[in-house]
């Protein structure tokens, strides 16, 4: 029987499941099988939260319902899914499930899925380690998919197994505090991303947005560094530990207790409330900052970003960062230097030659 990996996250923690299967032994040679949300950032699809699948079209049926993702499908404007492209160029089987039945409604889906593809395990994948907290963590912005994720898969009664890489890399839950609740919850780290593993997924890192997934990347090649990403929060530490893979095993509801308030939740705006009572919201974040006029976003020249990643340590930073970051000029200067991000994000060393060369 095979397996389905569970994308906690959305599209991200997809290639987190790609690029760190290896790791737990999975060396079947048949595409991998991989479901996940459609939310991508809002400069891609400026619609606060997940799309719908009644949001895309031609998707293919899997039994008697649309599921998998295909090189034509496409979601109703506005914005675009990256997940066409990342069926392209993977070699993955991918599937969109979502949240608008909270997790009673994602549990079935699952379950559809498992019994039409002839899944006997399902892996509910999680770059960052956020899906261990608590709530309470100050740095914690974005626990609703991933919890109800979790949720989802132990109510479906199928085997259930936690894969966490990159510890810490998401820049919510610190990596020793995860590392703490992983072990809390009977994890324990199964191996490492490497190098070859990154190779082998080249033709999807080399575009795909994601921020933490490129952390590990990046962190199997043997970079080591700070970098600066979303929301300008602290440096994120990528560390020899950046690559490793824990898993939990037997996880239950009990070790995980924001998963375990939405598992009766049948409606994303049930599942919404919850998370703005026990934690936090990112739908209510997406939603303010979709509304903000661009006038109402500061921007700054490259000098000054440069600037501001010194003072904070910061050795590197995403391309995601440096987009939201730079004023309209510096991006056109960036983009027109005729340098390019290594691993989805620029050394500090690298746009200070770039700006040495403007001003030249």
């Amino acid at each position: 029987m095979r397996t389905l990996y569970v994308a906690a996250g959305g599209g991200g923690d997809a290639v987190g499941a790609l690029l760190a299967r290896r790791a737990l032994g999975d060396t079947d040679q048949r595409p991998p099988l991989v479901t996940t949300y459609a939310w991508e950032r809002l400069r891609i699809d400026p619609v606060p939260g997940p799309r719908a699948r009644t949001d895309f079209t031609a998707l293919a049926p899997v039994g008697d319902q649309p599921f998998e993702v295909t090189s034509g499908s496409d979601t109703a404007p506005p914005g675009r899914s990256v997940l066409p492209r990342l069926v392209e160029s993977s070699g993955a089987r991918i599937f969109l499930h979502d949240l608008d039945g909270g997790t009673i409604g994602l549990r079935d889906q699952l379950r559809h899925l498992a019994r039409s593809l002839d899944v006997g395990e399902l892996v509910v994948v999680d770059v960052g380690g956020d899906i261990v907290a608590r709530g309470s963590e100050p740095g914690l912005r974005s626990p609703l998919a991933d919890s109800l994720s979790l949720a989802a898969a132990l109510g479906t009664g199928i085997p259930t197994t936690v894969m966490i890489l990159g510890a810490g890399a998401d820049a919510e839950v610190p990596e020793g505090e995860v590392k703490r609740l992983l072990e809390g919850a009977g994890g324990r780290p199964v191996g490492r991303v490497t190098s070859d593993d990154v190779h082998a997924l080249a033709p999807v890192l080399s575009w795909h947005p994601t921020e933490a997934t490129a952390l590990v990347a990046a962190g199997a090649k043997g970079m080591r560094g700070f970098v600066a990403m979303r929301r300008g929060r602290d440096p994120v530490p990528v560390s020899d530990h950046t690559p490793e893979v824990w898993v939990v095993s037997q996880p239950t509801l009990d070790s995980f207790p924001l998963a375990r308030m939405l598992q009766e939740t049948t409606s994303l705006s049930e599942a919404e409330d919850v998370m703005r009572f026990a934690a936090v919201n990112e739908i209510d974040f997406e939603r303010k900052v979709a509304a903000e006029t661009p006038a109402e976003r500061p921007r700054k020249p490259l000098p000054v970003v440069i600037s501001d990643m010194a003072a904070m340590g910061a050795t590197h930073i995403t391309s995601r960062r440096l987009s939201e970051t730079l004023c309209l000029r510096g991006l056109d200067e960036v983009e027109s230097s005729g340098s390019t991000p290594t691993d989805g994000m620029w050394s500090r060393d690298d746009l200070v030659r770039i700006a040495r060369s403007i001003e030249g």
